[in-house]
């Protein structure tokens, strides 16, 4: 079974980490994977005031090791050229994906006829939009994949349920209401952001919220990554891995085979 790890951030110095800056190098992620029998990882860049040159690393460490490592490429989706960086971000990067974080809370500029271009970008480009998406926008996330259903989108960690809502809610605040959408999947990482304990390795609210997302997307929509390494500050690389591949009982061997590596695969190209 392949198993795939679609969200790590590598970096050499990580301020967020302090006193351990160090603990994202590349080295290190490289052993914990050996270690936990995880085969390939997707590198989100963090480009930052301390790491501003992180998607150029990023994609160094890809082409450095090819069968191990993957990158996205962190684009400002706000800014004017943003466009036009998609475009470039698979030449000049590497990229099997684009990673935005937003800089504002209401994303609905989103679907402005005037950042048409960005979707047309992605559709060109055969790029995935990884998106870092909370409840409030949901409904915004929907409509982007209806109308640009030749584009995949990506939600990180759950898709951030955090406070806003309780694994039994029927809807997963929304977000269900696109379970007809094939381009729209979840990362099964950051259990311990959703948790009521960070600390507890077996995280029940986090699984609770993955098997949630399992009954109303289903297996074939859902990636497991670990968000390495700000989950190191809560569960070992192993543990993060463990949830899924051990702990979530209501994943079959096939669902299991493709959360952890089989969707990465397909939905990359790797």
């Amino acid at each position: 079974m392949r198993i795939i790890d679609a969200h790590v951030h590598t970096l050499a110095t990580y301020k967020p980490m302090a006193p351990f800056e160090d603990t994202g190098r590349v080295d290190r992620l490289l052993h914990l994977m050996d270690d936990s029998g995880v085969e390939m990882a997707v590198m989100l860049p963090v480009v930052a005031d301390f790491s501003p040159t992180n998607n150029e690393a990023c994609a160094r460490w890809a082409a450095e090791h090819p069968d191990r490592l993957v990158t996205m490429t962190n684009v400002a989706l706000h800014e004017p050229d943003a466009a036009a960086q998609i475009l470039q971000a698979r030449e000049k990067y590497g990229a099997v994906a684009i990673s935005y974080y937003p800089n504002s809370a209401d994303l609905n500029w989103m679907l402005e006829p005037d950042n048409e271009p960005i979707w047309e970008a992605f559709t060109t480009s055969g790029q995935v939009a990884n998106l870092h998406i909370t409840p409030p926008n949901y409904a915004v996330l929907l409509e982007l994949a209806r109308r640009h259903s030749h584009v995949p989108f990506l939600c990180n960690h759950l898709a951030l349920p955090l406070q806003h809502f309780e694994p039994d809610d029927p809807t997963y605040g929304g977000l269900f209401e696109g379970r007809d959408l094939p381009n729209l999947f979840v990362k099964a990482s950051a259990f311990y952001a959703a948790a009521t304990t960070s600390w507890d390795f077996r995280c029940p609210r986090g699984l609770g919220f993955f098997s949630a997302l399992l009954k109303g997307l289903g297996p074939e929509r859902i990636l497991w990554g670990t968000d390495w390494p700000p989950t190191s500050n809560h569960l070992t690389y192993r543990q993060a891995l463990e949830l899924v591949r051990t702990f979530a009982t209501d994943l079959d061997d096939d669902g299991r085979e493709l959360v952890l590596g089989e969707n990465a695969a397909n939905l990359f190209g790797i």
